[in-house]
Order: structure tokens, then C-alpha cells, then sequence
């Protein structure tokens, strides 16, 4: 479905208008919160008058600056959501553009093209985007304008919580109790409507003759070009991959917000239930939703916090929940390059046995160990996998086969439709041993016996893997283990710890 690139059609979409036509227009830069309500630098800019909203396919620049590049089922739910974004901010006559490249050139661009005096974002908080956006802020500074960054894609801001010593919290348990005790205030409300500035057309034409301004489609995201990095690269997936995913999901802000309305049902009974992958009510499935923006941390906290029926136990244990994403974006701001390197020091001499085959029967779903094949037979047709299985096949991949922990880490941003920059990271490390608030490293995840106490009736496995006969494991589940904890041994004598 291709948009024009100047967003909406040109004429009024609404008598309404507030503000006089010759307001200076304030540009609000869209990054991971493709969502019109609750986001409070939309909102403020609509409080300055009129407005136009772009969407950037980011380039890190040549000091690694900038968020990580999408990976495949990432990008696909970006091409759907922004689909639906579009439509929502032209109802509300604003225009959306979209563009490519690396933002410190083009954002300049086309706030200069567009006769801009007020920019205006969303914070991001991993260390190599928060450069990269001080950057920009001053190159726009230069340019006489105005500047302005907004909380919304988190309940507390990292620098806000600390210990007693004011330092960062390393531990989630003490993390949350801190963290809770924050206020987050109410959800805002969609912004107003605002009558389109016809005069902007010309030089939004002008920003497509230049080629800074594109057509949604021609970003390339659903085409396998340019994403991820290694040999999981997003290049390598199959088209007919993106087909598959579609039909398990509905991206958008619109199908976010009704999935919002049903939460509370969602939660309830959620201590028992969300362990057990086959039950299809077990977990929310709104990370994507966190993920891509389309709905605030705060509209969730609100809505289960609002519903006086929902059981006390059920709804702290859903809270805790969105309070580990905070957590982990609490670690990333505080710690550069956690999707590559471990947060424990002494990890980077551990003594991985890297495997292709291997790794590519883990990927495939060909491990012979049933458990595992259906958590990636599930991920691979549906950019998504529950979150016990989750953490079994991570164990399995850097314990059991004795991977490297990012070659994993690197599989799951390129497949998961909610590969989050922060929490694939730090989860991928907490289950390796080498996080902040890591699993103790002896703690090595049996996936039989998680079979067997989460999905005893093999529900789950046979949705995946039908009734074929199982096949035999590549490793003993028994000895491998105990090899794991010879290489733990390896590891603390090369790093005398």
C-alpha cells in the first residue's frame, strides 16, 4: 500500500483550526512511538500550532552513532504500523513524511526545507542514540531553532533512580521497589485536530524533487535490504517469511488501542497461566505494541491499575513485568554496547566453542530436543516466542552447545517482531550469566524438565512440531551441562576471578 510522500491529501480534513495560518510549524521527528495518544511531544506541539511529523529508516553514521538497524520482522511491523500512523495523523490534518538515511543530514534538511522553528522528539536512552541525538540538537541549535526532547517510551527515566550510594541499580529487585515509588502521572489524550497548511505543499514537493522526503514504500523496509548485522542478517530471510508473520499479528496504533481494551481480561488469572506457553491467554502479547511505540508503558500501567476487579496478585505480577523492561533500558543507558558485549568483564575470555552447524540447527529449529524446536519453529512462523521458551532455548543455544550468547541475541533482533534494543540484550545476557542481575551461571535451564512442568501435555510442542517422532537430541542434555560448568571453571582461572 503506497502513500503519497507528503502525507495527507491536500485538502481540509477539519474546519477546525487553532492557530493562524502563518504560525511557524513545528516538526515532531517519530522514532519507536507510532502513536497519537499519549505522546506528550505530539501533544505539545500541537499546544505551539501547527505541525508536521516525519519518519527516519536510520544509518548509523561512521562513529556507530544512532539506534541499531531494525532487523527483518522488526522492519515489517515498522512498514504496517507506520501504514496505520499515517492514516491517523491525517484525520488529524497532519502531514507524515517519511525519508531515509543518516538523521543527522536528513532531520536538518527537512526542518530547514519546511521552515521549521521547533523540533520536537521523543528521548531515546541507548548511549550511541543519545549522542547521536545531542548532535543533532546542537546542529539545530545552530540553525536557530528550538529544541525539545520528551519522556513517553518509559515509566521512570533512567537517571532518576539510583541507590543509596547514587549509583545505578545492577539488581532488578531493588530496582522495582525504587522504581515503583515514582509517580507517572495520567495518559494523554489524542491531540487536537489542526486544518492542513496548504502552504507547505510547495516545499514539501520541493524536500520529494530533492529525493530527502520518499514514499513509505520506497524506504525499503519490506525488501530485506540494509538490516542487522552478521550472517543472521535480515538479507538472508526468506520473502515468504513476512507473509507468514502477517498472519498472526495486526500492526498498527488502532489495533494496539483494542487490544488495550481488553487488557484486564488478559491479566487476570496471569500468575498461573503465564509459564504455560500452549495457553494462548497465558501472556498479554503486547510487547510489540511496547516495542514499536503504539502504545505507551503508562496507558498499560493505567489500564490494569485502574480495574478494581482485577486480583491484587495477578496485577503485581503483569507490573513487575513492564518494570524488567524498564529495568533493562535502566542498564542500557547505563552500559554502551550491551547486544555485543557482557556487562561482567570477565565474560569476554569465556571459552565458547563456536559452531555453523550448530548454531544453524538451533536457528532451524533441528536440535532434537522438542522443547526448543517448537520455541523456533513458533518464533520463525510468527516473529514471536513466549517468554519461558524463550529463556529455555537461550540456555540450551550458549549452555548446552556452548554458542556465543550475541550469536543468539543477533537471531532474535533479526526475528522477534518485538526485538526491543534494550530488553533482547539484557535478557540474552541474564540467561548467559554474564548481566548485571545475570541467572547464576550454574543454573542451566533442563529443557525436558521445563517441558514437563510447563507443558506436561505437550500441547505447545505438538502445535509446532505435530506428531512426527521425535528425533534424537544433538547433545546430551546431562553432559552438556556439566561441560558448561567446566568452561564456567576455564573462564574464571583466565580472568583470576
Amino acid at each position: 500500500m503506497a502513500h503519497p510522500p507528503h502525507g495527507p491529501s491536500r485538502k481540509a480534513t477539519s474546519p477546525e483550526t487553532v492557530g493562524a495560518p502563518d504560525q511557524p510549524v513545528t516538526l515532531v521527528w517519530f522514532r519507536d512511538d507510532l502513536r497519537i495518544t499519549d505522546h506528550p511531544a505530539l501533544t505539545a506541539a500541537r499546544g505551539d500550532g501547527p505541525v508536521v511529523a516525519v519518519w527516519i529508516r536510520e544509518e548509523r553514521d561512521d562513529d556507530g552513532l544512532g539506534p541499531r538497524p531494525l532487523g527483518g520482522a522488526a522492519r515489517w511491523w515498522a512498514h504496517r504500523s507506520l501504514e496505520v500512523l499515517h492514516g491517523e495523523l491525517e484525520a488529524l490534518g497532519i502531514p507524515l513524511l517519511f525519508a531515509a538515511g543518516r538523521a543527522a543530514d536528513v532531520l536538518p534538511q527537512i526542518a530547514r526545507g519546511l521552515g521549521a522553528d521547533t523540533v520536537r522528539w521523543s528521548r531515546r536512552y541507548a548511549p550511541a542514540s543519545r549522542e547521536l541525538d545531542a548532535r543533532i540538537k546542537a546542529a539545530l541549535h545552530r540553525d536557530g531553532m528550538t529544541v525539545h526532547s520528551h519522556p513517553g517510551s518509559l515509566l521512570v527515566e533512567p537517571w532518576q533512580v539510583s541507590t543509596g550510594a547514587n549509583e545505578h541499580y545492577k539488581v532488578f529487585t531493588p530496582f522495582w521497589k525504587a522504581a515503583r515509588e515514582f509517580p507517572t502521572g495520567e495518559a494523554l489524550l489524542a491531540p487536537q485536530l489542526q486544518t492542513p497548511r496548504h502552504d507547505l505543499y510547495p516545499r514539501i514537493d520541493g524536500l520529494c524533487d530533492a529525493g530527502v522526503v520518499k514514499d513509505l514504500d520506497a524506504l525499503g523496509l519490506l525488501d530485506g535490504t540494509g538490516t542487522g548485522q552478521g550472517e543472521s542478517a535480515a538479507a538472508r530471510t526468506p520473502r515468504w517469511w513476512a507473509d507468514t508473520v502477517a498472519r498472526h499479528w495486526t500492526p498498527g496504533c488502532a489495533a494496539a488501542l483494542d487490544e488495550l481494551g481488553n487488557l484486564s481480561h488478559a491479566v487476570d488469572g496471569y500468575t498461573d497461566t503465564r509459564d504455560l506457553p500452549a495457553d494462548r491467554h497465558g501472556t498479554t502479547r503486547l510487547s510489540p505494541r511496547l516495542r514499536h511505540g503504539e502504545l505507551s508503558p503508562r496507558q498499560l500501567l493505567q489500564a490494569v491499575a485502574q480495574d478494581p476487579h482485577l486480583p491484587d496478585d495477578d496485577r503485581e505480577a503483569w507490573v513487575r513485568q513492564l518494570y524488567w523492561r524498564e529495568f533493562a533500558w535502566h542498564l542500557t543507558y547505563h552500559h554502551p554496547g550491551v547486544e555485543s558485549r557482557p556487562m561482567r568483564p570477565e565474560f569476554e575470555v569465556f571459552p565458547y566453542e563456536p559452531d555453523d552447524d550448530a548454531l544453524r540447527a538451533w536457528q532451524r529449529g533441528r536440535t532434537g530436543v522438542p522443547l526448543v524446536d517448537a520455541g523456533m519453529r513458533q518464533l520463525w512462523q510468527t516473529g514471536w516466542m513466549h517468554n519461558r521458551v524463550r529463556m529455555v532455548t537461550a540456555s540450551f543455544l550458549t549452555k548446552n552447545l556452548l554458542q556465543p550468547w550475541w550469536h543468539g541475541e543477533q537471531w532474535f533482533w533479526d526475528t522477534l517482531v518485538d526485538a526491543d534494543e534494550a530488553n533482547n540484550a539484557v535478557s540474552w545476557q541474564w540467561v548467559a550469566g554474564c548481566g548485571a542481575d545475570a541467572a547464576p551461571y550454574f543454573r542451566v535451564f533442563n529443557p525436558q524438565t521445563q517441558r514437563e512442568r510447563f507443558d506436561p501435555q505437550d500441547a505447545y510442542v505438538r502445535e509446532w512440531l505435530g506428531s512426527q517422532p521425535e528425533e534424537e537430541p544433538m547433545v546430551d542434555l546431562k553432559e552438556s551441562r556439566r561441560q558448561a560448568l567446566d568452561a564456567y571453571d576455564v573462564m574464571k582461572h583466565r580472568s583470576g576471578r
